[in-house]
């Protein structure tokens, strides 16, 4: 069968999910982290408070947030009911897409026909300073050096994308902040890790170690063969895998092509995103009934 990729191809690689964002929201989503709610409201009452040294300070203390929260609502209700356009669908596929990997010729033939390496690099600051204390910013900045690396010559590199994150689930604060960086194989992975900024960076840890006992690292890694990995998204961004790229060459043309395609046919189903023989008659009775197509 055919399989439609979601996008054309690019002349150009787009940028990973680890810096779509930019610094300015890393560094906002990372300063929210750092006080709990009671903290920042206080915070925010202290700041409100110094509205009483100005002239009509009944005026100057309410009306400023009184506007924004109307203005806020007013606008929500809008763009709940259509008049304004959603900002949180930009980017969003209405539609099922799911994971398959171009050949290097920019074909899409063999679902799953492609292994896949992924390492998890996490660190969480456990210092009443959270992000301000000692090494923290180092160990950031070392961080996005290396993806900054792989991002100059990802096909050498077999670089195919990564995403930052915060483990929300442990604590409320100061959590942990997690990248997922993407390999074409464990023997890049591998490769990169032994070369000079990955070396570099694990001296600096070790001669520094003995003063950032308040600073915790570590990373997992997950190596899947060929015909062991899918995903599946409906109605979301491209993200993970889906915010990855691979190199081609078309028509004598080096261009960048993404893993995503329509999610039909056999492409519904866990097996036949990984490639592996299967039934859809015999596959998932439930998931058969249930099924909408989008």
């Amino acid at each position: 069968m055919a399989f439609t990729p979601i996008f054309n191809s690019f002349q150009q690689k787009p940028l990973s999910q680890y810096f779509r964002g930019g610094s300015l929201v890393s560094f906002q989503t990372m300063l929210r982290d750092q006080l709990t709610i009671p903290t920042w409201l206080m915070v925010g009452a202290l700041l409100q408070g110094l509205f009483s040294f100005l002239p009509y300070r009944n005026i100057s203390l309410v009306a400023p947030v009184a506007l924004v929260i109307l203005y806020k609502t007013v606008a929500a209700m809008l763009q709940t009911v259509g008049v304004l356009k959603n900002p949180y669908l930009e980017g969003t596929m209405g539609q099922r897409t799911a994971i398959m990997y171009a050949n290097e010729h920019g074909h899409y033939e063999n679902p799953g026909d492609r292994e896949v390496c992924a390492i998890m690099l996490a660190s969480r600051s456990n210092h009443p300073l959270g992000m301000f204390a000692p090494g923290v910013k180092d160990v950031g900045d070392r961080f996005k050096a290396m993806v900054s690396e792989l991002e100059s010559d990802p096909t050498a590199h077999g670089f195919l994308g990564a995403s930052t994150w915060l483990n929300s689930g442990d604590r409320g604060y100061t959590s942990e902040t997690m990248v997922f960086i993407y390999f074409a194989s464990m023997h890049h992975l591998h490769e990169y890790s032994h070369g000079k900024m990955h070396t570099e960076t694990m001296q600096w840890w070790q001669a520094n170690l003995h003063r950032l006992r308040h600073l915790g690292i570590m990373h997992e890694v997950f190596a899947a063969p060929k015909h062991a990995s899918e995903g599946v998204y409906i109605n979301y961004h491209p993200t993970g895998l889906g915010a990855t790229f691979t190199e081609a060459e078309v028509d004598g043309e080096k261009v960048w092509v993404s893993p995503l395609v329509e999610g039909k046919g056999k492409m519904r189903y866990s097996k036949g995103r990984m490639g592996r023989q299967f039934s859809e008659e015999k596959e998932w009775a439930a998931f058969e009934e249930a099924f909408v197509d989008v």
